[in-house]
């Protein structure tokens, strides 16, 4: 066998049997090693990139078997570090702050549809392929201050990723606020259609599918005997995935994207991209000390210096981001007639930070990370354990895309939901 088959073989078998072992296939380390298997097989297999290096392939092969490993030793020890321990998790009650909730969703609305409105009187179309074109041409531009700026960053745009995750819980385990839900598919449809950019609503569908299989195998493990209302949510999730899956296609179409295409450059660039990029990272000798994979606790207190207080320069932390910013921004050739940008995979970012030391004990540690949420999640069906489990298992999803830990939208996002969304109460 070959190193890829080796690789595909390993992702397969321990997805299949954390499958078993966790009675969902919702769990980070079946879902890891799927991504991952998927990664490998259309990198491999494909003949309009080129076929990433012997050394790439083994880099990867190890950061998931750190991450596997990482995921076992948390569960089988169950070393409580992350959240607490479970004699206090069980006895809480986390209480939505409906009114909170609502005020925010209300400010993100209407932050996206002034984005909206002029987006349409600029570009005059509600196309999405039209208003992606639009964006990136020199024809739209919008002149912000700096507080604006900082509103932005540090708020709307972190309140607006944790949103749908609160409200996929409040499905399932909270009041169903119709308010709360409607408010947050308004946002996310001026989102949408204000930045051409379709995640916002699959990431919500894709919440409701989590915490519904969430709500069963609890349901089930528990004899749930209302077999009428359990049958009811399977439905309700049978249709959350076709609507998603009509919204993809349907947006997918609008750009005038191929979707079979779409989705395997997607999944087979990120080998080619790590390359590359490390190899720029070697070139420039940048090393992040962990400032990589961590730049979103970092950020918002660098732009507050930087920007608004203008009373702090770090060198190392600028030149850290202005790399992570250039992956993103700049279009490089992972194959002899395709360019593309981002995608670099949390691999990078672990190398950027200590090489492939970086890959290794970061791997791990993620792995840690992830099991103790899912356990946390599945173990107390505790609302805001739940929503910070969407979040992290939104991070492991799209691990083939960076190391979500290095985005402030998603770390202000897991801070919100986890001392400000919900309030402690305790069981009687």
């Amino acid at each position: 066998m070959s190193l890829v088959q080796i690789g595909i073989a390993f992702c397969f078998i321990v997805a299949l049997v954390a499958m078993r072992k966790e009675r969902t296939v919702i769990n980070p380390l079946s879902v890891f090693c799927f991504v991952w298997m998927a990664v490998l097989f259309f990198s491999t297999n494909t003949t309009r990139l080129d076929y990433p290096q012997n050394e790439t392939i083994e880099w990867i092969i190890i950061g998931v078997v750190a991450y596997t490993l990482g995921y076992i030793f948390q569960r089988s020890l169950k070393i409580r570090f992350t959240f607490g321990n479970w004699t206090t998790l069980r006895d809480q009650v986390a209480i939505p702050r409906y009114k909170l909730l609502l005020f925010f969703a209300s400010v993100c609305m209407l932050f996206f549809l002034r984005d909206l409105i002029l987006v349409f009187l600029n570009g005059g179309s509600f196309n999405l392929r039209y208003i992606q074109q639009f964006l990136r041409s020199s024809d739209y531009t919008i002149v912000s201050n700096s507080i604006e700026n900082a509103i932005n960053l540090l708020f709307i745009q972190p309140i607006a990723f944790a949103l749908p995750a609160i409200c996929a819980v409040d499905i399932f385990y909270g009041e169903k606020n119709k308010r709360l839900i409607t408010i947050t598919v308004l946002m996310l449809l001026f989102k949408m259609m204000s930045t051409a950019n379709r995640s916002g609503f699959l990431l919500l569908f894709i919440y409701i599918l989590i915490v519904g299989l969430i709500f069963i195998r609890n349901s089930r493990s528990l004899s749930f005997k209302n077999n009428r209302l359990l049958k009811r949510y399977k439905y309700l999730l049978l249709a959350i995935v076709i609507i998603a899956s009509l919204v993809f296609l349907i947006t997918t179409i609008s750009r005038g994207v191929d979707l079979s295409t779409n989705i395997y450059l997607n999944l087979a660039i990120p080998p080619r991209m790590f390359e590359i990029w490390s190899k720029t990272v070697q070139e420039v000798e940048l090393h992040g000390y962990g400032e990589t994979s961590l730049m979103g606790f970092l950020l918002p207190i660098k732009y507050i210096f930087n920007n608004i207080l203008k009373i702090w320069d770090a060198t190392n932390i600028n030149a850290v981001y202005n790399m992570i910013e250039l992956t993103d921004v700049q279009w490089v050739w992972p194959g002899p007639k395709i360019t593309a940008n981002a995608y670099v995979s949390m691999f990078w970012n672990l190398y950027t930070d200590f090489r492939y030391g970086g890959i290794l004990v970061g791997s791990f540690l993620y792995g840690t990370i992830s099991a103790q949420s899912f356990w946390n999640a599945i173990r107390t069906s505790n609302p805001k354990m739940l929503s910070v489990f969407c979040l992290i298992l939104y991070s492991v999803l799209y691990s083939f895309v960076r190391f979500q830990f290095s985005d402030s939208r998603f770390v202000l996002a897991i801070i919100f939901i986890s001392f400000f969304a919900y309030k402690k109460d305790y069981k009687l």
